[in-house]
C-alpha cells in the first residue's frame, strides 16, 4: 500500500479516522496556517466563524487543499446555520430539513440506502451508502449524489422541502482553484453509523481524494478484491494440508498458517486491505513451504529406501526372495498413502526391511569369506596351485565386494573361491601319492643296496 502520506486536521473525533491512512490531529479552533494540511474536516461547527477565518479557509482549498464539510439533520443544535458560513463561500447551502424515504430505507424511513452514485472515484468499489437522518443540500456546479425517486425532505415541523420525485441531493463534491471539498449532511455516516453499508470504504474514498490521492482509492479496491479471494484460497489450503497430514509432520507451518488467517480476516474487516492480503499470501506461503518440506521428507525416505533395495535386490532375490518380496511391496506402497506420515512409514518400513536382508546378506557373506580363507591357509601342496591362485583372487574379490557392501557379490566370490580351494585340495592328494612313491621307491634302493 502506498505509505503515509500528509495530515488530516479534524474539529471532531469520529470512529471512522481510525482506518486513515493519514496521522490524523484534532483541533477545536482552525490553526493560522493551513498549508501543511492535506485535509481539513469541519463536522457541526457551534461557533460562527470570523471572516478571517472563512477566507483563510477558501484559500486554503483554492490553493490545492481538501475540505470535508458535514452536517446533521433539522439544524441540529443550529450547526447547520454555522456550516453554511463555510459551505456558501463555495456555492453549497445545507437545508434544514431530513431525507426520509418510505421504500428504499435501512430500519428507519430516515436511514435511506443509496445504491446509485455518478461517476466519480470516490465512488469507486462502493454498492451501498446508507445515509441516516441528514439534511438535503444544493450547489452551484460540482456533482451532486441525489436520492431516489421515492425520496422526500421535510423540516422539523413536516413542511415539505422536497416532494417525492424531486430526488433530494445528499452530498456534493466538487473542485475549487486547485482544491477539492466535500459536503455530505450526514455526519454519522463516518461516525456512529460508519458500520452500515459501504460507509466507512466510502468515508476512506472521500479523504483521499480530497486529499489528491486518487491512487490510493484504486489500490484499495484492488486489494480488496485480491485479499478476498487468497483468504478462502488460504483457508482451502491449510484445509488441504490438513487432510495430507501436514500437521503431523510440521505443526508449526499449520498453526502459523491458520493464525496468519485470522489476523488477514480481522484486517479486511479494519479495511486494511493491503495488510490482510499481506497477511493470507503469507499464510498461503507457510502451508506452501510445509507442504515442500513434506515432500522432500517423504522423498528422502523414498530414496533411502529406494537406494537400499537397489543394493541389494540382486543379492536377495538369489538368497532371501521372500524377504525381498516383502520390503518391496512396502516401497510400492509408498505413493498410494493419503498423508505425509502414512507414506514416511511405508518408506521407513521398506528401509527397515531392506535393512534387515542387507544384515542377513552381511553374515552370510562374512561366513562365506571366513570358510573361504580357512580353505586357503589349509593348503600346503605343489599340485594345485593354479587353483589355490584363483581361489586366492576370488577371495580378494570377495573382500573388496564386501567392503564396498555388495555382500552378494561377495558371497558368490567367495563360494567360488572355495570351490577353487576344493580343487586344489584335490589335486594336492597327488601330493601324499607323490610322497608315498618316493618313500616306497627310497626303501627299495635301500634294500637292494643292503642285499649286495
Amino acid at each position: 500500500m502506498l505509505g503515509l502520506q500528509g495530515s488530516v486536521l479534524v474539529n471532531e473525533d469520529m470512529s471512522v479516522y481510525q482506518y486513515l491512512e493519514y496521522t490524523v490531529l484534532a483541533a477545536h479552533t482552525l490553526p493560522e496556517d493551513l498549508s501543511s494540511y492535506d485535509v481539513i474536516v469541519i463536522s457541526t461547527p457551534t461557533t460562527l466563524y470570523e471572516d478571517d477565518s472563512l477566507q483563510a479557509i477558501k484559500k486554503y482549498v483554492e490553493s490545492g487543499g481538501g475540505l470535508l464539510l458535514m452536517a446533521e439533520e433539522n439544524n441540529k443544535d443550529g450547526t447547520t446555520l454555522v456550516i453554511n458560513q463555510i459551505a456558501q463561500e463555495f456555492s453549497i447551502t445545507f437545508n434544514v430539513d431530513r431525507i426520509f424515504d418510505q421504500q428504499y430505507y435501512l430500519q428507519h424511513t430516515s436511514w435511506i440506502t443509496l445504491t446509485a452514485f455518478p461517476e466519480h472515484p470516490i465512488f469507486e468499489g462502493i454498492r451501498t451508502v446508507v445515509y441516516t437522518s441528514g439534511c438535503s443540500l444544493v450547489s452551484d456546479g460540482g456533482v451532486l449524489l441525489q436520492t431516489t425517486d421515492s425520496a422526500y425532505a421535510q423540516k422539523y415541523d413536516g413542511i415539505a422541502t422536497y416532494e417525492k420525485g424531486e430526488t433530494p441531493g445528499c452530498m456534493v463534491i466538487k473542485e475549487v482553484g486547485d482544491g477539492r471539498v466535500v459536503a455530505c449532511g450526514d455526519k454519522e455516516l463516518f461516525d456512529t453509523y460508519s458500520p452500515l453499508g459501504d460507509n466507512t470504504l466510502f468515508a476512506l474514498n472521500v479523504v483521499d481524494w480530497l486529499a489528491g490521492s486518487e491512487p490510493r482509492i484504486r489500490e484499495r479496491l484492488l486489494y480488496k478484491q485480491e485479499a478476498a479471494e487468497l483468504i478462502p484460497k488460504a483457508k482451502l489450503a491449510v484445509e488441504a494440508a490438513k487432510e495430507k497430514g501436514l500437521q503431523e509432520v510440521f505443526p508449526r507451518s499449520v498453526e502459523m498458517a491458520e493464525s496468519l488467517i485470522v489476523e488477514a480476516e480481522t484486517l479486511y474487516n479494519a479495511y486494511d486491505y493491503f495488510g490482510s492480503h499481506q497477511k493470507a499470501m503469507q499464510a498461503r506461503d507457510f502451508i506452501l513451504d510445509g507442504e515442500g518440506q513434506a515432500e522432500a521428507l517423504v522423498q528422502e525416505k523414498t530414496d533411502q529406501a529406494h537406494i537400499c533395495l537397489e543394493a541389494i535386490e540382486k543379492a536377495a532375490h538369489q538368497y532371501l526372495p521372500s524377504q525381498l518380496e516383502a520390503a518391496q511391496y512396502y516401497f510400492q506402497e509408498i505413493e498410494s498413502q493419503a498423508t505425509y506420515n502414512q507414506r514416511i512409514e511405508k518408506a521407513d518400513e521398506a528401509l527397515q526391511r531392506c535393512e534387515e536382508i542387507r544384515s542377513e546378506l552381511r553374515g552370510a557373506a562374512e561366513n562365506e569369506i571366513a570358510a573361504a580363507e580357512e580353505k586357503i591357509q589349509s593348503y600346503r601342496g605343489l599340485f594345485g596351485r593354479t587353483l589355490h591362485h584363483s581361489a586366492r583372487v576370488h577371495l580378494e574379490n570377495a573382500t573388496d565386494s564386501y567392503e564396498k557392501g555388495e555382500f552378494g557379490d561377495a558371497i558368490l566370490m567367495a563360494k567360488q573361491s572355495q570351490d577353487f580351494s576344493d580343487q586344489a585340495a584335490e589335486a594336492q592328494k597327488k601330493d601324499y601319492i607323490l610322497l608315498v612313491g618316493i618313500v616306497l621307491v627310497a626303501i627299495l634302493g635301500l634294500y637292494i643296496l643292503l642285499r649286495k
